[in-house]
């Protein structure tokens, strides 16, 4: 982002910023009795509160069947991803068991040459 931008970005943040403080400090020292603003103040608060309450409720449904269609949609994922994970250590497995049966008969094999050398000395002795 150019400074440019920024500098505008910060002016036009400054403003209203200026903006809703200039609105407050109008209605706080406005002529009418504190009373009369602070009923005026505590009926605007609850107006806005209602009427974003009404809002939040109105869309919590859609929020709610949102969330349900992603969940359901990384839930299916999930389940490609570990069925791809348990076809790789299926695969994984098969080669480890080859792998540790060339090593158990390469044992053997050096086992069964050793005890024949074995049985060959005694025998020469």
């Amino acid at each position: 982002m150019c400074n440019k931008c920024k500098c505008a970005g910060a002016g036009l943040a400054a403003f209203l910023l200026g903006a809703v403080v200039g609105a407050a400090a109008g209605v706080l020292f406005a002529p009418a009795k504190g009373e009369v603003t602070r009923r005026k103040l505590k009926r605007w608060a609850d107006d806005t509160y209602e009427d974003k309450k009404e809002y939040v409720l109105e869309h919590a449904e859609e929020l709610k069947e949102n969330l349900k269609e992603r969940a359901g949609e990384v839930r299916e994922k999930l389940a490609e991803q570990a069925g791809v994970v348990r076809e790789k250590l299926a695969e994984q497995a098969g080669v480890v068991r080859e792998k540790l049966e060339e090593g158990k008969n390469k044992v053997i094999k050096e086992f069964n040459r050793r005890k024949e050398e074995l049985a060959d000395k005694f025998k020469k002795d």
